[in-house]
């Protein structure tokens, strides 16, 4: 083993000090303990004086550690709690004598815990001299912070080993939790009594800290209404002060202004440590509850949030009461008027209100930020202003006239378009005013604050939809537009008001759900819109979509099929959507079949395969009947050198070409019309068809549906005068018109009753095909008497001979019924033909839809749909039942509702009326205890 000369390291003994003796066990007397702390107290006021480089820590350090080691350290804790509190107070007397000098009339009087402004009346918040005072003062109190902030910091190193032990033996507060809580008691919580404001303050007593002197008078007893005024309160009210006029931008050098209240908000923020805050509850009862509060919480935040909203609640009734001229006389008292009453205008609007809270709101959050506030207070501030800025005021914000909300809307959703349907490409851009739904943004932005707001606005937006919504309504009531005018008014209102919901209101779903809702609300006021809608479609897929792109053709669509989703009637959509798609296959008159085929598409996407089972069987038909007539014609050439049908004759000896469409009658509107009676040649080539049809299809059944067809003749004029080549006109019509024409080969003038029993169409329509072949563009047949109607059976109808046209090809367009019936201005007319093209449509199967008669834009439902819910409802309610065996009333409609409403939504009086049905023809049964229950009977 080496010797200790020959170690590297070795461990050296303790050196030897005053308190050496006992640092192996023996005790220490009082009197030693006391010279002890002496040094300790002694170093306590170098490091306070800032003297601390002269001091061995090491050394003050073990004799705290022997101190508290030998059952001394209740001496030493309670000592050291004298020494700080002795030097707080000496920093308390000087804050007090500075804190008397300033204007009691601006600081006094008012609690810091009070929930409102501890601001005195002055509207102006105070002089300049004053903000430097109070500047002053809050310097004072910050820098006394800061420095006894560091003396704590070395005190606590010295005693650190009293905390380790002794303090949480005795479950007291840490070194540095001590000096917190006598600063709190000593300083902040220093009382400024009647001498010390009065005099210069030497003669007051601290009432608190570790030296805090009960009074032996009857002021103990008395519990005065407001507690007594405190360092804490003026540093409070004087920290308000200064924010004030940081709002008001009255505050010179502002960024080191904020940078001293940011201290003295770190400050109070220190002094709320839990610890601090129990400890001074427990050891102070006299504070009471309030005792129990921490001092930001108390002294500051409170204080600070009642301010706050004092002052915005002012600024923004001040600025609204101009933009309204509600304004009042204590208006130029209010805060706001202090602030930018130099900036006003004569009037404010919505937009300059909206623009002015933003500004407050960023403002108070760059505010909140630069002082450094904790989060709670930066949530409770911000709720505070977004409160007083924009909840209080929504509603005026959204109604205010000229400028509003429901303004701006109603100005970027004006101009409704009117008119037919455009061309492909053409008059189809809805405008829209982007500025207004930019302004719309921005006011959303402010009101999405408070989410409780938000609902003025959507009531705003479903409020125009309605309106403007019922205009069109009225329009379509009183005949002032068409029924595609309608639709493209309410496609328009779709497109600027889904540019408000999607740019202005961020697409939230809420909104998105209110304009369905409001869209819905006048759309089904009745079948009018479902109506309108068959017809605009109508409209667009023959003309409209006419060359135009794959592209624009889905873009087209998709808009219709959003109007579509709003139908509750989407079973009338589908009557009359039905009918016009018939008549546009029939009369080959579809602008696109893939315009045609996607549109059913799109429907079968929204409701379902049997919503278009029966439209997609129609094209199917279409199909078959094209390669029907294939055949046909190929069977045709074969039967060339068979015997000639003497019928033919009429036409010149040769058979009249036809087309045939083979249709299932379940598939198309049922017309139930008997058949008129056709010329003879076109009766013989329809009886050869039948024969050919017959034996190759058996067990069918054809029945003639001459209603629908069309045909094309040539009619021949007599020469014009100085030519002897007579005029021709190939004449496009309908079956009717041919019939009617034909008549007029072997007779020059015929009358109204002549033609019906020759011919046997219905008297209606026999009325609107001659009215429609007498108008003035189109008078190929003169009419006997005057004015725009048919006079009666004897009114006589006579062949033009001057019929002139400028085309070689003429269509003889239809007249409405409803002009028929009037009558169109014209006086009569003349006709010759010769049969060329004919084609009639026949309808075959087992079973027939009742006849209805559908008319455009009708608000009614037709008897066809009516009949067809009944049917469906029964069979829903049957089927409802047969699954749950027992159900009651309510249940039962609402379940029949869910089921259908993809189709219609039955009311509940209908939904009774069908089960009372039901009842009546035992499918079901009322319950004999419960007449609301029913049961299924098998």
């Amino acid at each position: 083993m080496s010797s200790n000369n020959n170690l590297k390291f070795s461990i050296k003994p303790f050196r030897q000090t005053g308190l050496s003796s006992f640092a192996h066990g023996s005790n220490m007397d009082q009197s030693t303990a006391m010279s002890a702390f002496s040094s300790l107290s002694t170093a306590i006021d170098e490091i306070h004086f800032r003297n601390a480089s002269l001091l061995s820590f090491e050394e003050l350090y073990r004799n705290a550690y022997n101190l508290v080691l030998h059952k001394h350290g209740g001496l030493l804790y309670d000592g050291v709690a004298e020494r700080l509190g002795h030097h707080l107070e000496k920093s308390a007397e000087d804050l007090v004598h500075m804190a008397v000098g300033l204007d009691a009339a601006s600081v006094g009087g008012a609690a810091a815990s009070r929930g409102g402004s501890v601001l005195n009346g002055g509207g102006g918040g105070g002089n300049i001299d004053d903000i430097n005072a109070s500047i002053v003062f809050l310097a004072s109190l910050s820098s006394t912070w800061k420095e006894h902030r560091v003396t704590m910091v070395m005190v606590r190193d010295i005693f650190m080993y009293m905390d380790r032990t002794y303090v949480q033996q005795n479950r007291k507060m840490t070194v540095y939790e001590l000096g917190l809580f006598l600063f709190r008691r000593v300083v902040w919580e220093r009382e400024l009594t009647a001498t010390e404001e009065g005099d210069d303050g030497r003669e007051g007593k601290m009432v608190s800290g570790g030296q805090e002197q009960g009074r032996q008078t009857k002021q103990q007893q008395i519990v005065d209404a407001d507690p007594p005024r405190t360092l804490g309160n003026v540093a409070s009210t004087l920290l308000l002060r200064v924010i004030r006029q940081d709002r008001l931008d009255r505050l010179d050098d502002a960024p080191q202004r904020i940078a001293l209240l940011r201290s003295c908000i770190h400050m109070l923020l220190e002094l709320s440590m839990p610890n601090v805050v129990c400890n001074t509850a427990r050891e102070h009862p006299r504070g009471g509850n309030s005792s129990a509060i921490p001092v930001y919480e108390r002294d500051f935040e409170e204080a600070f949030l009642g301010e706050t909203q004092d002052f915005y609640r002012n600024e923004s009734a001040g600025r609204l009461s101009h933009a309204t001229g509600l304004g009042g006389g204590d208006a130029s008292d209010n805060i706001t008027m202090d602030s930018f009453s130099s900036k006003l205008p004569a009037k404010y609007s919505a937009m300059e209100y909206v623009h002015l809270a933003k500004s407050r709101i960023e403002q108070e959050k760059a505010r909140a930020s630069s002082l450094d506030l904790p989060p709670p207070t930066r949530a409770q501030l911000l709720r505070i202003v977004e409160t007083e800025l924009i909840e209080r005021h929504a509603k005026t914000l959204v109604d205010m006239e000229g400028s509003g909300f429901a303004f701006l809307l109603k100005e970027a959703t004006s101009n409704n378009a009117t008119g037919g349907v455009a061309a492909a490409g053409e008059g189809n851009t809805v405008p829209i005013d982007r500025e207004r739904i930019a302004d719309l943004g921005i006011m959303y932005e402010l009101f999405s604050r408070v989410p409780s707001s938000v609902n003025h606005l959507r009531d705003a937006l479903s409020e125009r939809i309605r309106i403007d919504g019922r205009s069109l309504v009225r329009d379509q009531e009183t005949n002032a537009s068409p029924p595609a005018a309608f639709v493209k008014g309410v496609l328009a209102m779709r497109e600027r008001f889904g540019a408000v919901v999607t740019e202005s209101l961020k697409g939230e779903k809420k909104s998105q759900k209110r304009m369905k809702e409001a869209f819905e609300d006048f759309l089904n006021a009745d079948a009018r819109a479902a109506n309108c809608l068959a017809v605009y479609v109508d409209e667009l897929l023959r003309v409209g979509l006419r060359g135009a792109d794959e592209r624009k053709v889905a873009a087209e669509l998709d808009r219709v099929i959003v109007i579509f989703r709003y139908l509750a009637d989407k079973d009338v959509f589908e009557a009359y959507y039905k009918n016009h798609l018939a008549k546009r296959l029939l009369g080959n008159k579809s602008g696109s079949e893939e315009a045609e085929r996607a549109m059913v598409s799109l429907l079968k996407a929204e409701c379902g395969y049997q919503f278009t089972s029966k439209l997609e069987g129609m094209f199917n038909d279409m199909r078959i009947s094209k390669e029907t007539a294939e055949k046909y014609r190929s069977h045709k050439k074969s039967l060339v050198a068979a015997a000639s049908d003497p019928r033919d004759v009429e036409n010149g000896g040769k058979s009249v070409d036809v087309e045939v469409s083979v249709l299932t009658t379940g598939y198309w509107p049922s017309q139930n019309v008997e058949p008129c009676i056709l010329p003879p040649p076109v009766k013989a080539e329809m009886d050869r068809f039948q024969k050919y049809y017959l034996n190759t299809y058996t067990g069918r059944k054809l029945s003639w549906q001459t209603s629908t067809g069309s045909a094309e003749i040539r009619a021949t004029f007599p020469p014009t005068k100085g030519s002897t080549k007579p005029r021709r006109h190939d004449l496009t019509v309908t079956t009717y018109q041919m019939c009617i024409l034909v008549l007029f080969n072997n007779r020059d003038t015929l009358t109204l009753k002549q033609i019906r029993e020759e011919t046997q169409i219905p008297e209606d329509e026999l009325r609107r095909h001659l009215v429609s072949l007498c108008t003035p563009k189109h008078r190929i047949l003169k009419k006997g008497s005057k004015g725009k109607g048919i006079s009666g059976d004897d009114d006589t109808f006579t062949y033009n001979a001057d019929y002139t046209s400028k085309m070689t090809r003429v269509k003889v367009p239809m007249v409405s019924m409803r002009d028929a019936t009037l009558g169109p201005n014209a006086e009569g007319g003349a006709g010759e033909g010769a049969s060329s093209n004919a084609a009639a449509a026949i309808s075959g199967a087992s079973s027939a839809n009742n006849a209805s008669v559908l008319v455009d834009g009708s608000p009614s439902v037709p008897a066809s749909v009516e009949e067809d819910r009944r049917h469906l409802l029964e069979a829903a309610i049957v089927r409802i039942m047969k699954a749950r065996k027992t159900l009651n009333h309510n249940d039962l409609v609402a379940e029949a509702t869910k089921q259908l409403s993809g189709r219609f939504v039955p009311p509940p009086q209908f939904v009774k009326k069908r089960v009372e049905s039901l009842i009546e023809r035992e499918y079901l049964e009322r319950d004999e205890n419960d007449r609301k229950l029913y049961r299924y009977m098998a």
